[in-house]
């Protein structure tokens, strides 16, 4: 078990070996028809916290439908400081969970990955909607343990960077959306 410099979290190995898992569950002040146009159209504007973003870990800074459209074999698309993840949607149930795989990547880190997934679970609470991100990842070569390692603790300030920029952007969903 790895520790996560931000905070604490920690980081646990795949079931069989076969990767890393990261979990990061928030509570977002806003419907989970709000939260889910999140997932499918977010842009993020508030500045880094976590000390990994300034050590050189790639910002996000927006996630889209390039379509449009969203569903299963649809394309998701994220952008961040340093490059573009592109993925494919594998379950679409608005609003209530989404998943998709990396299919291709311009980030230096993809080239040491044989797997990158994400998988969101929305939850209705008192407070809100319940959001649950699971990022599983399949590190390549000798490396594997330190990039997986990387590739986590990364993932980790992203996963929490994400979940601070959409607990403050129900604020900005103009009321025509909502």
């Amino acid at each position: 078990m790895l520790r996560d410099p931000c905070r604490g979290a920690r980081i646990r190995s795949a079931e069989g070996g076969a990767g890393v898992r990261v979990t990061t569950t928030r509570v977002i002040p806003s419907s989970p028809a709000d939260t889910w146009r999140l997932l499918c159209d977010s842009r993020l504007r508030l500045r880094p916290l976590c000390p990994v973003f300034y050590l050189g870990a790639p910002r996000p800074h927006e996630c889209a439908l390039p379509s449009g459209e969203g569903g299963p074999g649809a394309e998701r698309e994220c952008r961040s400081t340093a490059g573009t993840v592109h993925q494919r949607i594998t379950v679409w149930e608005p609003p209530a969970r989404l998943r998709f795989h990396m299919e291709t990547t311009t980030l230096g880190f993809g080239r040491h990955l044989d797997a990158l997934e994400d998988d969101f679970v929305l939850v209705p609470h008192p407070r809100g909607t319940r959001v649950t991100r699971t990022t599983t990842v399949v590190a390549r070569g000798w490396l594997k343990p330190v990039v997986s390692a990387m590739v986590l603790v990364g993932l980790k300030s992203v996963h929490r960077f994400v979940f601070r920029n959409w607990q403050v952007a129900p604020q900005h969903i103009p009321a025509a959306d909502r």
